[in-house]
């Protein structure tokens, strides 16, 4: 992975000193070593502090140093010159490390700037005279980042591959799988709030400040991490005004995102699909006048809901209508090699359903090899233009409405397959939604699926897109997402504030249908389809009959299935898989395998799949793709 990895060591009995230490540093770094184009770097190599990186040129990698700081930007502000933001950068870093600040003077200094930048980044900062050194990341925590704190040793990296590396080699941990962890994959397709697969290895949340520093009576190196800022959902300062002209303004902004994210020394390359989402990017690089190329991939067993054009058809019109030359990949089928890819590069964090994106990124880039990308999505424009805010009666209830919506499997079968109590997963999701600063219950189950449901999962997936080349996804630029989730939730039923949105931006792209419903978004047929999906929440005989309708785009694993039998073999050659996942109840899965969906049954592989890479050093996925 592209990115900044960092070993702090105060622990000479544990992990050893010096060149020993240094060299098992560097060979980590090595294995992040993707393709030629990757080079390693050392940046700070002194005093049990190594702090280096790997990555390709173009990944933006930028420091800076005066007489008091060394500092790091990993990543990009938009909307602002590298020079002017070191200043800025400069100054921050001189509250951060003031003592004569108090905590809550430097939290709010802190908020307030992140607030103010629209930007996928983390800043890392050394304070030369006392040592100590911090982490702060963006108000979206928009780059995964992930650490580990034991005993005076810190490993911390943007690659969870490098902390899985050294936690093996220096022995750290005698459990190497995270029970919890690995049990909210399987149910939902991610983990949840600070928890990776991996014990004892987190993931920073967003608007994090991690300090590093030594502790007075042991000289041990701690960690301590503080949330900043979270953002308050019931804040709706925009409510009272008009649909339209909320939709005026959020084009706006949207315009000056796309903008301020076109990379005029790359290709700005867009991921065109047959939706609303990405065709909003593709019209507002239109109208900025930034020349774009489209392509186009659609996803392996994609299905409409009741449209009868392909995801690739109505992105060649999209593209046409907006005069960009659009390459088309067809199906991407995963190989054995770009599952392995995704495991390698992901732990696990990206489930293997998505296995066909490797090979489409990989392809992508080879193709263009003649010039950096600069790779715009549509990420986050259904999430912020949907109504996340259902009716919720208590805490309890809600819970179980989580766990059986958004879970894969019966919360009792994943229970009993980990060897964890219900009641470990109950409380820690519990905790999650209680830790949310919104009173109202509806208010907070948005909180929840927007920074957990969607964002633990979608960016860990463009994560995926970093690995290749810099990826973009405007939906997320901090001023657009502050309006918009300002914006009354009402407006957003039935998608009336996206049919406005997307209008104000290009009438000639929101008059192209959705390959999903086969009508475009300005039709009455679209509006009378969002009208019946808006009744089914309110009528459970309409519902069953809408999931009816779904089930179509649906599909399961039968037993003669590669991916079953796959699983299978997994278990019988690497009989330390169980050892993780209870034998019998794995076996009854598998037996019961057309009873589950099939992101569920991709959760398993993608567990089975890592266990058996990382515990017996083996893969069966070579046989079966």
């Amino acid at each position: 992975m592209p990115g900044i990895s960092i070993l702090f060591n105060s622990n000479e009995k544990k992990i050893g000193d010096g060149n020993n230490v240094k060299e098992m540093f560097s060979n980590a770094l090595n294995l992040l070593m993707y393709n030629d184009s990757y080079n390693q770097e050392l940046f700070l190599g002194e005093d049990k502090r190594l702090i280096g990186c790997t990555r390709y040129p173009e990944y933006p990698i930028h420091i800076s140093e005066n007489k008091e700081f060394w500092i790091c930007l990993e990543g990009k502000i938009y909307d602002k010159n590298m020079a002017s933001i070191s200043d800025e950068i400069f100054a921050l870093i001189k509250h951060v490390f003031n003592e004569r600040t108090t905590a809550q003077e430097n939290r709010i200094i802190i908020a307030d700037w992140l607030l103010s930048k629209d930007g996928d980044f983390i800043i890392y900062a050394l304070d030369k005279i006392n040592q100590d050194f911090v982490i702060i990341n963006d108000v979206l925590g928009r780059l995964p980042f992930y650490y580990y704190s034991e005993d005076g040793i810190i490993i911390a990296s943007r690659e969870i591959q490098f902390l899985s590396q050294l936690i093996d080699n220096f022995h750290l941990v005698d459990y190497k799988f995270d029970k919890l962890g690995v049990a909210e994959l399987l149910l939902f397709c991610h983990t949840l709030g600070k928890r990776t697969l991996l014990k004892s290895v987190n993931r920073l949340e967003p608007a994090s400040l991690l300090r590093i520093q030594k502790d007075d009576l042991k000289n041990n190196f701690k960690v301590h991490v503080e949330n900043i800022y979270s953002f308050n959902f019931e804040e709706k300062r925009n409510a009272s005004i008009s649909i339209e002209d909320n939709a005026r303004e959020l084009t706006s902004l949207f315009l000056e995102a796309c903008n301020n994210r076109a990379d005029h020394s790359s290709k700005n390359i867009i991921s065109l699909s047959g939706g609303f989402d990405s065709r909003a990017v593709a019209a507002a690089l239109y109208r900025n006048k930034i020349k774009s190329y489209a392509v186009t991939s659609p996803e392996p067993n994609w299905r409409p809901v009741v449209g009868n054009s392909s995801e690739t058809e109505v992105a060649k019109k999209l593209a046409s209508t907006m005069n960009i030359e659009c390459e088309n990949y067809d199906v991407m089928i995963p190989k054995a090699e770009n599952l392995l890819t995704l495991l390698r590069i992901k732990n696990g964090l990206v489930y293997l359903g998505h296995g066909f994106l490797p090979r489409f990124l990989e392809e992508l880039k080879d193709k263009h090899r003649s010039s950096p990308i600069n790779f715009f999505t549509g990420h986050g424009g259904d999430i912020s233009f949907t109504n996340l805010s259902f009716n919720v009666l208590d805490v309890d209830r809600w819970v179980r409405s989580i766990l059986r919506v958004k879970g894969h499997f019966p919360l009792h079968i994943i229970a009993a397959l980990t060897k964890i109590n219900e009641t470990e997963l109950i409380d820690e999701l519990r905790n999650i939604l209680s830790s949310y600063p919104e009173e109202d219950l509806s208010l907070k189950n948005a909180h929840f699926l927007f920074f957990e449901n969607n964002a633990k999962l979608s960016f860990e997936i463009e994560d995926v897109n970093r690995f290749y080349f810099w990826s973009v996804a405007p939906f997320y630029s901090v001023p657009f997402f502050k309006y918009i989730f300002n914006c009354s939730d009402k407006s957003k039923e039935k998608l009336a504030l996206f049919r406005e949105f997307l209008f104000a931006i290009s009438p000639a792209a929101a008059a192209i249908s959705n390959s999903d419903w086969g009508c475009s978004i300005l039709s009455k047929k679209f509006k009378i389809l969002q009208h019946i999906l808006y009744l089914s929440f309110k009528h459970r005989k309409l519902r069953r009959f809408i999931k009816k309708i779904y089930d179509k785009r649906a599909y399961n694993y039968k037993d003669s299935s590669n991916i079953i039998q796959c699983i299978r073999e997994q278990v019988k050659h690497c009989n330390k898989i169980t050892n993780f996942l209870a034998a019998d109840i794995l076996e009854k899965i598998l037996d019961d395998s057309t009873h589950y969906s099939h992101e569920g049954i991709d959760n398993l592989l993608t567990i089975t799949s890592l266990i058996e890479q990382r515990v017996c050093n083996r893969s069966t996925l070579n046989k079966y793709y």
